[in-house]
């Protein structure tokens, strides 16, 4: 190896630990968010029982892997609760995690998905290196690296990232198979399939990337290899407990707890069914400004004709399928959704590298660019969360344009007891974003969360009473229409960048 290549192998290691580093010292400050106990609950259990009862509306590969480390904690888990007999996992998940050690236990869990994410990081290095050169791959992992939606969840036991990394592997596994074709390549890229598929439905949209380029390119003995071995690990996935058809039988549960004709919220306002563009949108506020300028100029360099045609066509037609995909199917709740594409977005505009680093300027440019990305991330820890580009208005201005997990995911309750405790708050009304919150309040100190939902429109609707209120961004972005004065009402604090702290 010469020492340029062994330089940028370094580099890129360096990249990696450092994507964990910032990842590893945010998860003692953040508590569980709004999904993380019912992951990580679901996925113990089946461990311990066989019994997949809970949370069938993922797959259950990630919640598996997280619980893994929970083998050597063994904490409690009480399945003659009624909860548990009626398959309800909220309750019975809030119970398991706040009734055991709840830091450590999201600790350790969340150290396994961070390794998950690490490995993305890695094969978007590869991938990038392996197409347009070992520049290109450094650039690509910076991008990766100091990315705040891909740090913010890459640290959770939630399936987002799971599904974006396994993704960007099985597809880097399908273009190197097809320069270097066999059936072990195939079986390779089945298995990173599978994962894939096992951890979110939505990694159900790649058989039909890799089916279409297959025909296309009339294998479709490699076709049958991919499926098969993508079968064996949903099998493992289920723990060999039922056929791969449970995985197809639980897709009808996707969505199943969204309620019908639910408004969802852009910029403001409240629609049923959303709008066409919103994840565009959120890409454009909630991606850093840099990575959009990558995308532009690397769209205008496309027009002159592709690099690599085979790897391109095979990047952009997996962004636009799931760009779409996720448009028509998915709840309009969050960037996350679209995570997938992330790390996709990343290696196509590493394309760029080679023609600017040909002139000093252009080197340059590119240098302050990625430093201005490493310092969005840098500026943020360890609020990822609630990110916003400056287009936006940074953290601040995000609840005036989305909300829902783009701003809290319930990961502030820790923040808020640590800031009522400091400043020995009383009479304090609390507002988390999860409505079931109530144990995680007691376990952090806190007095009950408001839980009933009409309670907090008719106290936002009224004039406060005396008080200090901590309430999330989610719900003042939301209910503000109900009384305008709550537009005018100024937060003399925030928490954590998603909880607004009012006085009265």
């Amino acid at each position: 190896m010469t020492k340029a290549p062994r330089i940028l192998n370094i580099a890129a290691i360096a990249f990696i630990g450092t994507f964990c580093l910032q990842a590893l010292l945010a998860v003692p400050r953040l508590s569980a968010t709004s999904d993380e106990p019912i992951h990580l609950a679901a996925g113990y259990s089946y461990w311990q029982t066989r019994d997949f009862r809970m949370n069938p509306e993922h797959p259950p590969l990630a919640k598996l892997l997280a619980a893994f480390p929970l083998l050597l904690i063994r904490p409690a888990l009480d399945t003659s609760d009624q909860s548990w007999q009626g398959g309800m996992e909220v309750p019975f998940s809030f119970k398991f995690l706040y009734g055991n050690d709840a830091d450590r236990l999201l600790f350790w869990s969340r150290a396994v998905m961070i390794i998950i994410a690490a490995m993305g990081a890695t094969v978007t290095f590869l991938w990038a290196r392996d197409m347009f050169g070992p520049a290109a791959g450094i650039f690509a992992l910076m991008l990766y690296t100091f990315c705040p939606n891909l740090l913010a969840h890459g640290m959770l036991v939630t399936t987002d990232v799971p599904v974006a990394a396994f993704g960007v592997l099985t597809l880097y596994l399908f273009w190197k198979r097809g320069e270097q074709p066999s059936w072990l390549n195939d079986f390779a890229t089945g298995l990173a399939l599978g994962a894939a598929m096992a951890v979110k439905f939505s990694g159900a949209l790649l058989p039909l990337v890799l089916a279409g380029f297959c025909l296309v390119r009339k294998q479709i003995k490699s076709l049958f290899i991919i499926a098969a071995a993508s079968l064996l690990v949903i099998e493992v996935a289920y723990l060999f407990s039922s056929s791969p058809v449970l995985y197809f039988r639980n897709m009808h549960f996707v969505n199943a707890n969204h309620l019908k004709n639910y408004p969802f919220y852009l910029f403001g306002e409240l629609k049923p069914g959303g709008w066409w563009y919103y994840f565009l949108v959120a890409f454009a506020f909630k991606a850093t400004l840099p990575t959009i300028v990558f995308v532009l100029v690397s769209a205008i360099e496309a027009t002159r004709g592709f690099i690599n045609r085979w790897g391109e066509m095979l990047l952009l037609v997996s962004i636009a399928l799931f760009l779409v995909a996720t448009t028509i199917l998915a709840g309009q709740v969050g960037v996350r959704y679209i995570l997938p594409i992330f790390p996709l977005v990343f290696i196509w505009v590493s394309r760029i590298v080679p023609k600017f680093l040909v002139a000093r300027s252009g080197t340059a440019v590119v240098a302050a660019l990625l430093v201005w990305h490493a310092w969005s991330s840098i500026s943020a820890f360890p609020n990822y969360i609630p990110y916003f580009n400056e287009m936006a208005g940074g953290a601040a201005g995000g609840p005036a344009l989305l909300d829902d997990s783009n701003i809290d995911w319930g990961q502030g309750v820790k923040q808020a007891a640590e800031y009522v405790r400091k400043r020995r708050l009383e009479n304090v009304t609390i507002v988390f974003f999860n409505p079931f919150e109530g144990p995680g309040s007691q376990y952090y100190g806190l007095p009950r969360n408001v839980r009933d939902r009409e309670v907090i429109e008719q106290m936002l609707i009224r004039t406060p009473t005396p008080g200090t209120y901590i309430i999330s961004s989610h719900y003042v972005a939301r209910l503000s229409h109900l009384n305008p004065a709550w537009k005018i009402y100024k937060p003399i604090d925030r928490i954590g960048e998603s909880l607004l702290v009012y006085a009265f």
